[in-house]
């Protein structure tokens, strides 16, 4: 029998052929009529098709792809189909859900009859195909992702259809996009999205790089190595391919070979369709991959002495121990190059699950979350394993926590494509110690700000799930929160805003709420948010911490024993050890409150009080000194109490350990202070240099870092063998040797000398002049810096409280002395004027911020800001085979 003539839009459109098979639709059976066979077709919705005949490619990319895109493996297409020659429109969809036309303009994208049709999500893109399908008889469907790579190669193996750099009129918008946050949306984000503007493949497909990203039908799932015929990905996920990439991103998304994935429920001003054409391939999915490691053996039964505790009488601490093992070089899904922002909870039997994100670069599309777990009994934590991972979508960032039934729920940010400025919200929950996960499910479905789950879950005593979620993407702003009145179906924003980024909350007795956040200072210090609606509205005061900044996580926890906790970091801190005396301290600190946050004491440093050593921390912070003094001093924090009592805290990278008892204890006294000791006596050091030329000039050469002052206004050579520095307010006037022949090859192993012979003439500040600065390291806070300065009467010392007195009521305007320092192996440095010992101080570990070095380097020179300091130099001199005294006096 003729099919018979649709007419639309003045196309016509004869298709004779045959009753062939029949297609059945919620319960409806239709008429199918014959494939097309020409080598275009035009569909009753005015469509065009192009046909992509069998064949076969290599899939996915080696030389530079995302390690998603392999292993490359062999694929043919065995039957001929047909791809739409460019993305669904506007118009075109409208017929099939005319309600969508009030989504025209939904944050400015997608206007016209002929843009691509966009917050489409997969189940609608599949509903549309359906339709279209019922219409015509004929089989659309959304393409293969097989089938979509291959048609965008059209024969070509480069990383584009064009070859190996996309031409100019495929940009639109290209770079990382924060829009639509607030304050980081640039001018010209919104950009057309007409169909059909830029050069077709060979075979007569536009728009396959960029514009929108495009639904294929596929899970997301690993790629498996050998040939394969008509693959259809994986028979169930988490995510639905997409393919193509779109506008508002960087160009490698855009390349061929290029996968990402979002929810199917997901919809976004990013992603379309494009409709093929062809019966669907019989092929047999691939299986669901094998869990991850956090996923597989996880024990269903909880010990019987889960609960029990070492003796809360006495204190307990542990750590650090490092949570984070990842192999080097490691470039995904896990990588070894950034590893950030954590979540802790305890599973129903015993293990710790810690998760966290891993990326290259924080706003990149390529941030996952991953996870170790620490089984019950184990003191170890097991390598991390992927945990989720949104395909090309920057998932920041996540938040855990375990219901009174068992339950644990998994928050996490879900962006729209890079960086945190599109976020929408999902929840997953586990039921079985997250041995499995549910899938993913929007509670949050807009992307936009307010969305960034932060740290502090729990249930009110009203019996709302009360969620903190960033409200800004920048360091200040403030932070939202996210209640749920019914275990977490629906979910609403507060509406009120905490001051301060990353604000933990808690609950006080009376029902108000608490929180302390990071940036929106005031009067200098921390702000402290309080609630008595449920987040609706906020008062706001100054609490009694610093600021924190960069880098920088603060928790709040209430205790089962009733105190409230507050960890957090400060550059200095006074605590009260067990001697009675206070003293400084800097790093990560523990203060409670007794009195619903009204007072804090604070109780201790985050460490163990032993001897000073070197600890990863990861993230943000990398290498750190922990001694008695000083702990980490910056990560992101999440804490945990455990059934037992026992207080879990992770950072960027350690994990540390605890009960209240040894909160409550204070520390031990500091150790007695270090006490100088004979060296080997060395007159002359091996490397001396005096000055009669600009020290750029001489040899060795010292490299000028001063400012507001060129080196030959700030040197003069008032007479044979000195040099004169001068400078004036807010003038610098240093010089450093980092050379790799001069200084810059210092062993540490060996320890060095330095030694500068000066007059003072002037000095305007109290406790700086003219600095003598050695840094052995390579450029982190773990390296040896010695520091001193001298004025016209005195000699101080940098430390880690500041400026400190080494002598005073000196001398030093009326004639040249002789000003030594040499560095013990044990990190102690002994400090000599001319042959006389004013003491020995334990070095700093910080370089110089201004530096910014990459190794060793010897400083001297003026440079305290408003201050001016006027020297005769003689000379400066080192020696980098040890630590040596001068002749004379022996040390005491």
């Amino acid at each position: 029998m003729p099919w018979r003539i649709v007419r639309r839009r003045r196309l016509a459109v004869c298709v004779f052929a045959s009753l062939e098979f029949l297609l059945c639709f919620g319960g409806e059976v239709v008429m199918a009529a014959q494939m097309p066979t020409g080598k275009e077709h035009v569909n009753w919705a005015g469509m065009r098709f192009v046909r992509i005949e069998s064949g076969g490619f290599q899939m996915g990319q080696e030389a530079g792809g995302d390690w998603d895109e392999r292993p490359v493996h062999t694929v043919r297409v065995t039957q001929p189909f047909y791809m739409a020659a460019t993305e669904v429109t506007n118009a075109q969809y409208e017929q099939f859900d005319p309600e969508h036309r009030k989504l025209r303009g939904k944050l400015g994208f997608s206007k016209a009859d002929d843009e691509a049709v966009v917050f489409v999500s997969w189940h609608e893109a599949v509903a549309f195909c359906e339709w279209l399908a019922k219409k015509e008889g004929l089989p659309y469907r959304l393409p293969t992702e097989a089938e979509w790579e291959y048609a965008c190669r059209a024969g070509t193996t480069t990383r584009y259809h064009t070859g190996d750099s996309l031409p100019k009129e495929f940009h639109k918008n290209v770079g990382m996009s924060w829009f639509p946050a607030p304050g980081r949306t640039r001018q010209g984000e919104v950009v057309p999205l007409t169909v059909g503007q830029t050069p077709p493949n060979a075979w007569g497909l536009c728009d396959m790089h960029g514009n929108v990203e495009e639904w294929c039908g596929d899970w997301y799932g690993p790629y498996e190595p050998g040939e394969q015929s008509d693959p259809v990905g994986r028979e169930d996920g988490d995510f639905r391919v997409t393919r193509g990439g779109s506008h508002s991103t960087a160009i490698e998304y855009l390349r061929s070979a290029n996968r990402s994935g979002a929810l199917p429920e997901d919809r976004s001003w990013l992603i379309g369709l494009r409709v093929a054409l062809g019966p669907m391939p019989k092929t047999r999915p691939l299986p669901v991959p094998p869990p991850p490691l956090n996923q597989r053996n996880v024990s269903q039964r909880a010990p019987g002495d889960l609960a029990r505790a070492p003796d809360p009488t006495q204190p307990c601490f542990r750590g650090p121990r490092t949570y984070v093992h990842i192999p080097p070089g490691s470039n995904g899904p896990i990588f070894s190059r950034h590893n950030h922002c954590p979540a802790l909870v305890e599973c129903p039997n015993g293990d710790l699950l810690a998760v966290w994100y891993s990326c290259l670069t924080e706003p990149g599309r390529e941030l996952g979350i991953v996870a170790s777990r620490r089984r019950q009994g184990s003191e170890e934590w097991e390598p991390a394993s992927p945990f989720w991972d949104a395909p090309d979508r920057n998932d920041h960032a996540s938040a855990l926590w375990c219901d009174e039934r068992g339950a644990l729920y998994h928050f996490n940010g879900l962006s729209a494509a890079a960086t945190w400025g599109s976020l929408a919200m999902i929840l997953r929950t586990s039921t079985d110690n997250g041995a499995t996960w549910s899938k993913a499910r929007l509670i949050a479905p807009e992307h936009g700000v307010r969305h960034m789950p932060v740290e502090s879950v729990f249930r009110t005593r009203e019996g709302a799930i009360l969620l903190p979620c960033d409200a800004v993407t920048e360091a200040k702003g403030g932070t939202a929160i996210h209640l749920s009145h019914d275990d977490g179906c629906i979910w609403h924003d507060a509406g009120g805003t905490i001051l301060g980024i990353h604000a933990p909350v808690v609950q006080l007795r009376d029902g108000r709420l608490l929180a302390l956040g990071r940036g929106d200072h005031i009067d200098g210090k921390m702000p402290k948010s309080i609630s008595s609606d449920l987040g609706k509205t906020w008062t706001h005061s100054a609490s009694p911490f610093p600021p924190i900044g960069g880098g920088q996580r603060a928790v709040l926890l209430r205790l089962r024993e009733g105190p409230i906790l507050f960890i957090s970091f400060a550059s200095r801190i006074a605590i009260k050890d067990a001697s009675g005396a206070e003293r400084a301290v800097s790093g990560m600190f523990a203060a409670l409150s007794h009195d619903e946050g009204e007072t804090w004491t604070v109780k201790r440093l985050i460490s163990d009080d032993g001897p000073s050593r070197v600890v990863d921390g990861g993230g943000n912070t990398g290498k750190f000194i922990l001694s008695h003094s000083q702990a980490e001093p910056r990560g992101y924090l999440s804490i945990h109490q455990a059934a037992n009592g026992l207080i879990h805290l992770i950072s960027s990278k350690q994990h540390y350990v605890f009960n209240l008892k040894w909160l409550e204890t204070p520390a031990p006294p500091a150790p007695p202070p270090p006490s100088a000791r004979e060296l080997p006596v060395k007159r002359t050091l091996d490397v001396v240099c005096a000055f009669s030329e600009l020290p750029s000039k001489s040899q060795p050469a010292w490299r000028f870092t001063g400012s507001g002052v060129a080196e030959a206004d700030a040197v003069t050579f008032p007479s044979s063998g000195v040099m004169k520095v001068d400078t004036g307010a807010n003038q610098r006037a240093r010089w450093v040797d980092d050379s790799p022949t001069g200084f810059g090859r210092a062993d540490a192993r060996k320890r060095f000398t330095i030694e500068m012979r000066l007059q003072v003439l002037k000095s305007t500040a109290p406790t700086r002049g003219i600095d003598l600065e050695a840094y052995v390291g390579d450029g982190s806070p773990t390296g040896i810096r010695c520091f001193m300065t001298i004025t016209r009467t005195g000699v101080y010392w940098s430390a880690d409280e500041g400026m400190v007195a080494l002598a005073e009521n000196l001398d030093n305007h009326s004639a040249l002395h002789t000003y030594r320092l040499a560095a013990r192996e044990d990190g102690i440095a002994q400090i000599y004027r001319d042959d006389k010992p004013l003491g020995a101080r334990p070095v700093c570990h910080a370089a110089d911020p201004l530096l910014k070095p990459k190794g060793p380097y010897f400083q001297w020179g003026e440079g305290a800001g408003a201050s001016e300091a006027d020297a005769l130099v003689a000379h400066v001199a080192y020696d980098l085979t040890g630590p040596y005294q001068p002749p004379g006096q022996s040390t005491p």
